[in-house]
């Protein structure tokens, strides 16, 4: 027979299926040596008779038939009239009889409670000051928590099965508590390992978790052992007990005063620290100090920190290091890329940065489960304060800016490693391997650079197609990355373009025609994704896309071919240029448009040709050079001028083109993959053809060799890491291996956020908060803000009177299409998403670099 009460310090700790996260959290600690307040659980199984009594009647079918507020309420009034059987009276009364004291707290405790990844924070009842003589009123009213219609509300979201719904019950001994609280053993404001986080307020800690005081916050360094903030905060009210029960809120009598002293402060921090330490995981407490005495209340695992992967992790008190996360900074996305894709990623990045990237761990782009990243620290030790700095402002001037606000020599305790070092020999060697290339642009013919580049992309790009269409996937794979070098080889045109319009630049410094100058940058020749948006926008325009109402109609009519010739051939033409483009283009697993038509009509459908940017960008651009050509000949150097421009004009473009031979290449190499999927599939070997990007280059080798590997073996080891990220929502951008955040600040001027300037104009709109391309459409006169982009946002560049982004610099995707399209933009104000709510008018000056908040909206449709 189970066992339906359980004291705290019984001999062997129950299962969490017998009495809740939160009662077996309480025996664990209790049973470790914690100092808990005596108390005993009330085991799922106590509850069986009340449990098959509700999950027997009519109120409860109409619940599970109806999810309503009102369902829930009628089975929980019902719940709450429950009495203790004889039977389950006589075993609690002798074990109730057992603690000391005359009031006690009831707590439930779900099995499905205080887990990672479900809180259900504050939507179980707790009951305060109970007497003895009404515990079994409380008793019933905890139980019938779990019929909450915000606890049914939250199961439903969460995947959780409402049959499954059972509750256990705690009863403790009541902690008379002078001050109390919570406590953190990371700092949840800046995600720290290092810092515990403290907030104490007088009396009952429920006026903390019930907001009818401000509590005190502390900031203790759990590594230096000292306390680095605190916050004293007027404590006007606090919940009391009662000398006959219950609790009641009353005037503390030193509102101001702190609520911890320094010495109660370090004891605490050490016990929460301890906490930590017991679970190997992050915690959240609960604690109370009575009469001096300290006591844990309760612990749970923290559900939103943002974990660090375990190899860029440092030990506490060692060396720190500094990251930044590159895909997010230069790519525009931060979500993981697949196994195989990341794998892939890193070999390009390696013959992109001239070798830079080699090196793994030890080098200064650590690349792995999913992501890509730029040690900091060992850039600044291998290339040198000064020189690391300024690669890393050129990337994104706001990032250097706040890296550059550091105390770098927190970062830089360790040797240089010998691979940084190599990194920064690979750098010189790459641009000194440059320099012919952009001299014979620069100075012989920059068209026949510019024409030879065109000829080797174009015989690259058919390699490629031939490569995975007749080779096995991994020696595709393995043969990419010199394919692709060969085009780097030749784009010394794109480097002469770049220096064209620094000499443009510096021609007209001091004459306040910066505007005009990126204007020039507008449309310019060979760049895809400018292209693409123009082929995007002659589709959505096409009178047969503006006749097609509904996504099916659409993919019918591709299907079927019931288009008109004109707009199949736009189509076609599309898919076969630009069909590789779609969200994480870099990822080899991400799916194709030839795949799933409908990514394309969610582009298409998205687009507002009724107000669009491109419809004049040609004669901006023309009246731009007009306007420089005028001011060139009034100084003298018109000849100059056109020279230059005319090298910008013709060549700059084709800085995009790389890139989309990369993203070509890994469409292609994604339909060899799933083709061997699904031989895998057909084989009994996968469970699903997607499963091949879950395994690395060298295990499909193995496959294709004919060898017994066991797959799942393979793919769960190489997903292991994926589940410590599972849950994040908001990756980071720049984070130390402590989990510290490295939050960029705003400059604020006035009201004015300063950020920088991407391109000119000003322009005043409604904010519209996106957190990916088509969560919610851009509506026309809109100002788009978003963290970063990448191609797949293009289409609603199209529809944006201006862009605020929180990452990104000129030379990012999103500061190329904006001057392209020549839409006002502003970059690098990180924080601003969760400032501005949809609807706030804002104005845009990408000309100046600031956005002005004219009129707040109070609402949050976008948080």
């Amino acid at each position: 027979m189970d066992k339906k009460i359980f004291s705290f310090n019984t001999a062997n700790i129950p299962k969490l299926t017998e009495v809740g996260g939160k009662a077996k959290a309480l025996i664990e600690t209790t049973k470790a040596g914690f100092p808990v307040p005596e108390g005993i659980a009330l085991s799922v199984a106590f509850f069986e008779e009340w449990l098959k009594e509700v999950k027997e009647s009519e109120e409860w079918n109409l619940l599970i038939k109806d999810t309503s507020k009102e369902n829930c309420d009628k089975v929980k009034t019902m719940a709450e009239k429950f009495i203790l059987t004889s039977k389950q009276k006589a075993e609690f009364e002798a074990r109730i009889s057992q603690l000391e004291g005359s009031v006690f707290a009831v707590r439930s405790s779900s099995p499905e409670e205080d887990l990672e990844g479900t809180s259900f924070a504050g939507m179980y009842e707790t009951f305060l000051g109970v007497t003895r003589d009404s515990l079994e009123k409380f008793i019933a009213r905890a139980f019938a928590s779990c019929f909450d219609f915000r606890v049914m509300e939250y199961k439903k979201q969460n995947n959780i099965d409402l049959m499954g719904t059972c509750i256990a019950v705690i009863v403790q001994r009541q902690i008379v508590s002078d001050v109390s609280g919570v406590g953190f053993s990371l700092n949840p404001l800046n995600n720290c390992f290092d810092e515990v986080f403290i907030n104490a307020s007088f009396g009952l800690g429920e006026a903390i978790v019930s907001g009818i005081v401000t509590p005190d916050s502390y900031i203790f360094d759990s590594v230096k052992n000292k306390i680095i903030k605190k916050e004293i905060n007027e404590k006007k009210t606090g919940l009391w007990l009662k000398n006959d029960g219950g609790i009641e809120e009353k005037q503390n009598a030193n509102p101001k005063k702190t609520a911890l002293t320094d010495q109660q402060i370090k004891k605490l921090a050490h016990l929460i620290k301890k906490c930590e330490k017991h679970y190997d995981k992050p915690m959240d407490t609960e604690w109370a100090f009575e009469k001096g005495e300290l006591y844990l209340l309760q612990s749970r695992p923290i559900t939103t920190y943002i974990p660090v992967l375990k190899e860029l992790m440092t030990k506490a008190g060692e060396p720190k290091k500094l990251y930044i996360d590159y895909n997010l900074m230069m790519q525009g996305f931060g979500e993981q890329m697949s196994v195989l894709g990341t794998e892939l990623w890193y070999e390009m990045l390696c013959v992109i940065k001239g070798g830079v990237g080699k090196g793994g761990l030890k080098g200064i782009m650590p690349t792995l489960h999913g992501k890509c990243y730029m040690d900091v620290s060992n850039m600044y030790l291998g290339f040198g304060k000064k020189n690391a700095f300024s690669m890393i402002k050129q990337m994104a001037e706001n990032i250097g800016n706040t890296i550059g606000d550091l105390d770098m020599n927190e970062y830089t305790q360790m040797p240089a490693t010998t691979e940084a070092k190599q990194a920064k020999r690979n750098t010189v060697k790459y641009g000194l391997g440059m320099i012919g290339p952009v001299f014979k642009s620069m100075v012989l013919d920059y068209k026949k650079s510019r024409d030879s580049y065109v000829k080797t992309a174009s015989t690259c790009l058919s390699e490629i197609e031939q490569i995975t269409k007749n080779e096995k996937f991994s020696m595709a794979a393995k043969k990419m990355p010199d394919i692709f070098g060969v085009v780097l080889n030749e784009i010394g045109a794109t480097i002469a373009g770049m220096l064209a319009i620094k000499s443009i630049e510096k021609m007209f410094r001091g004459k306040d025609v910066d505007d005009l100058i990126i204007n020039l940058g507008m449309d310019l020749e060979g760049n895809p994704t400018s292209e693409m948006g123009h082929l995007l926008y002659e589709l959505a325009s096409h009178q047969d896309f503006k006749n097609t109402s509904t996504e099916q109609e659409f993919l019918d009519n591709i299907r079927n071919k019931t288009y008109s010739n004109d707009f199949m051939v736009k189509y076609e033409t599309y898919l076969k240029k630009y069909g590789v483009r779609v969200f994480k283009e870099i990822d080899v697993a991400s799916t194709r448009i030839h795949e799933d038509p409908s990514l394309l009509y969610e582009k298409l459908v998205n687009i507002n040709t009724d107000s669009s940017q491109l419809s004049n960008v040609s004669i901006r651009s023309k009246h731009a050079y007009d306007k420089l050509f005028s001011i060139a000949k009034d100084g003298g150097f018109e000849k100059k001028f056109a020279k230059k421009a005319e090298v910008y004009k013709n060549t700059f473009g084709y800085r995009e083109h790389p890139k989309y031979i990369i993203v070509f290449t890994f469409a292609k190499l994604h339909d060899k993959a799933l083709e061997l999927g699904k031989k895998l599939v057909a084989e009994g070997k996968l469970a699903k053809a997607e499963h091949i990007f879950d395994l690395h280059v060298s295990q499909i080798e193995q496959i294709e060799k004919g060898l017994d590997i066991d797959i799942q073996k393979c793919r769960e080891i190489n997903l292991e890491q994926y589940k410590t990220m599972k849950n994040i929502k908001e990756w980071p951008l720049i984070f130390d291996s402590r989990g510290k955040i490295i939050n960029s600040k705003i400059e604020a001027k006035d009201g004015d956020f300063v950020g920088i300037k991407i391109a000119p104009g000003k322009v005043t709109g409604r904010a519209k908060i996106l957190r990916s391309p088509y969560e919610k459409p851009l509506d026309e006169g809109e100002i788009l803000v978003a963290k970063a982009t990448e191609p797949s946002w293009t289409p609603i560049f199209i529809n944006a009177a201006g862009v605020v982004m929180e990452v990104g610099g000129p030379l990012q995707h999103g500061g190329i299409i904006a001057r392209e399209y020549g839409i006002p933009c502003v970059s690098g104000l990180v924080g601003i998403m969760d400032i501005l709510n949809d609807g706030d008018l804002i104005e845009v000056d990408g000309t100046n670099g600031i956005v002005k908040l004219v009129q707040e909206v109070k609402h949050t449709t976008n948080k």
